[in-house]
């Protein structure tokens, strides 16, 4: 399994964080200064734990080879 890269990372973050804030946006009809605060706040926190899952699930299987 490859490593994932900060780009790839933030492309997934990206994608996570639109489609979150698309679902609160018509479930609940938040204001913009609300649904940036929430698309900030998913894009990190899925980038970061994204990469970081990712890369130690590769670094576990490359132990197994």
């Amino acid at each position: 399994m490859r490593t994932i890269s900060w780009s790839q990372a933030s492309v997934a973050g990206l994608l996570y964080a639109m489609v979150m804030c698309a679902w609160v946006y018509y479930d609940r009809g938040l204001g913009f200064d609300a649904l940036s605060i929430r698309f900030a706040i998913y894009f990190v926190a899925f980038t970061v734990g994204f990469r970081f899952l990712m890369n130690a699930l590769a670094k576990r299987q490359s132990g197994r080879d």
